[in-house]
């Protein structure tokens, strides 16, 4: 016959040691998972941010690129009228006065111009095609329209970049959830049945249910 109170002390036993059991095999799995989830939801953070970057000097090239082109050319359309309302005013004056130099020196700045507006009309022609790689072309030729879709992606980057990183950190809290688990586990069995054993195991347990927390929240 066994006495009460040793059976008592036996099915205490007993369920102290299933509980420590219980403890030691969720903090096992919930540390693979977890582990798990920070590792890709690192590289997706890095990835986007990557990206975004990328995004960034694109977009800085595209316009600085672009810009420059359409200044030049501007100042080339502007310089061809400067030629052609000179020349005309020129020829104008020479003929009203007779001067026939006037005149021939006018006609010669009204071809210039125009021979100008043709070369700059040629050079547009090839800001957006051969001789230039599609790279370079891209650069210059560059829409509004084009840009705002770029703007769009990279905001989308920076926004997944921010999710991952997000869910990054929660995964490593809930990691350090499990540290601390493990660490009152350990106590737990140091202390045995005793009221500060069990205590132990109690905020081991907790502390593996808010690790559980972090990973579905860093999943989800």
């Amino acid at each position: 016959m066994i006495a009460p109170d040793a059976a008592t002390g036996l099915r205490l036993g007993h369920r102290f040691d299933l509980l420590v059991a219980v403890l030691l095999g969720s903090i096992a799995v919930l540390a693979s998972l977890l582990a798990v989830v920070q590792i890709g939801t690192s590289q997706q953070s890095a990835r986007a941010h990557a990206e975004a970057a990328r995004l960034t000097a694109d977009l800085s090239a595209r316009l600085q690129v672009s810009g420059m082109v359409q200044q030049v050319l501007v100042s080339q359309e502007q310089a061809s009228l400067a030629l052609s309302l000179e020349g005309a005013n020129r020829a104008l004056a020479g003929t009203t006065s007779g001067d026939e130099i006037a005149v021939e020196i006018g006609l010669a700045e009204l071809a210039a111009s125009t021979a100008l507006e043709e070369a700059r009309t040629a050079t547009a022609r090839t800001v957006s095609g051969p001789p230039l790689d599609a790279y370079t072309a891209g650069l210059i030729d560059a829409t509004i329209d084009q840009l705002t879709v770029e703007v769009s992606e990279q905001n989308q980057q920076v926004d997944l970049a921010g999710d991952a990183g997000a869910r990054n950190t929660r995964s490593i809290l809930g990691l350090s959830f499990l540290a601390l688990a493990g660490v009152l586990t350990g106590l737990g069995v140091t202390l045995r049945e005793g009221r500060a054993g069990w205590s132990a195991l109690w905020f081991a347990g907790g502390m593996s249910a808010a690790a559980a927390a972090m990973a579905i929240s860093a999943i989800v």
